[in-house]
């Protein structure tokens, strides 16, 4: 059945209908627009948390047990455990050294134990040579990665290295071979390696949080060097205790500053005048002056800025941009607007010179 609405009613429904399509219009679209226009910001007090995304490696004191004689081999301690220099950490029955799987025991390190031949912690013995964490892994990479070795370490030799973790744990051993391995639970260090853009983050000697897979730890970065063009050589060291120390070489990790207080503005803000870093700030006429600026860190998005004034590099005080300043976000405009000024009153001078 058909039924019929009336001509007043269906007008009424039209209108009614445009009057919520307009309402929507103003209060969800209209100030998503508005934002999309906005030519100026507002300088506001702030912090940022700078952080940034790489792997690296571990650098950290090792030392690796090899049987005196072949035997069955038991084991005192459990992986992760604490113990102290001079500990008994095993013991070998005296007898033939039993195949395990078909393999032969001392094949399966040949490639481990090939890259420390010459690594001077790799002692004889069934005591712990230093304190620290029992482990039963090595990856032949303990000697390239130690601290008597830190500065010698580059990008491109760490990446080639054949580094392997292995297994210790059997119950049957051969002379010589390594039975387990202690990881001093001291000072370690994390190597990496930061692109050009990410090494204005971080300075040497400050503070950041390290977030490993085994947790975050406290640490502090205590080199920064120039490796090639596009990367910064990274050491960052911590005393503190970090869960899976016994067995890390090659992580992930996530680099956290200390929050950087000061004014916070959107980079694209910022320009550069005639090799100097400013923005365009709006004075109550309307008229827009280039403040040169220093910006103390970014996140790539956002920068802290200076407030009120700064020291140039030689050491001459620079008037900067204040809080409630209102800075243009169409610097490049403004800049040429302010270069074609500038030479209409440099030709205005020559002239009237002449």
């Amino acid at each position: 059945m058909k039924i019929s609405i009336p001509k007043k009613i269906r007008k009424f429904i039209i209108y009614y209908l445009a009057a919520l399509l307009i309402l929507y219009l103003v209060i969800v679209l209209a100030p998503k627009a508005t934002d999309a226009f906005e030519s100026t910001e507002i300088l506001q007090p702030g912090s940022l948390k700078l952080s940034c995304e790489t792997s690296g490696y571990f650098v950290k004191k090792e030392a690796i047990a090899t049987a005196g004689n072949a035997g069955t081999l038991k084991y005192k301690h459990k992986p992760g455990a604490i113990v102290g220099k001079d500990w008994p950490m095993s013991s070998i029955e005296s007898g033939d050294a039993i195949q395990e799987a078909g393999e032969n025991v001392s094949s399966a390190f040949a490639s481990q134990m090939k890259n420390l031949e010459k690594f001077d912690r790799v002692v004889e013995t069934n005591y712990s040579p230093i304190s620290g964490v029992f482990s039963l892994t090595i990856d032949g990479g303990e000697a390239y990665f130690s601290p008597e070795n830190l500065e010698n370490i580059t990008r491109k030799e760490a990446e080639s290295l054949s580094v392997k973790k292995k297994s210790l744990k059997r119950t049957n051993t051969t002379a010589g071979d390594p039975i387990f391995k202690i990881t001093s639970d001291g000072r370690w260090y994390f190597v990496c390696w930061l692109k050009k853009n990410d090494r204005e983050h971080f300075d040497e000697g400050q503070d950041v949080t390290l977030k490993l897979p085994e947790g975050e730890v406290l640490a502090t970065v205590d080199s920064i060097t120039k490796e090639d063009k596009k990367r910064y050589r990274y050491v960052i060291s911590s005393n503190r205790f970090y869960k899976g120390i016994d067995e890390a070489r090659h992580e992930d990790a996530t680099i956290t500053g200390s929050n950087v207080t000061g004014l916070i503005m959107d980079n694209d803000c910022i320009i550069e005048k005639k090799g100097v870093e400013g923005v365009y700030v709006r004075d109550k006429n309307g008229d827009y002056a280039f403040t040169p600026i220093r910006v103390i860190s970014t996140d790539g998005n956002e920068s802290v800025v200076s407030e009120s004034r700064y020291y140039d590099d030689k050491g001459k005080t620079v008037l900067t941009v204040s809080v409630y300043d209102e800075v243009s976000k169409n610097p490049k405009k403004e800049l040429k607007r302010d270069l074609k000024r500038e030479a209409k009153e440099k030709e205005k001078k020559k002239k009237e010179q002449e």
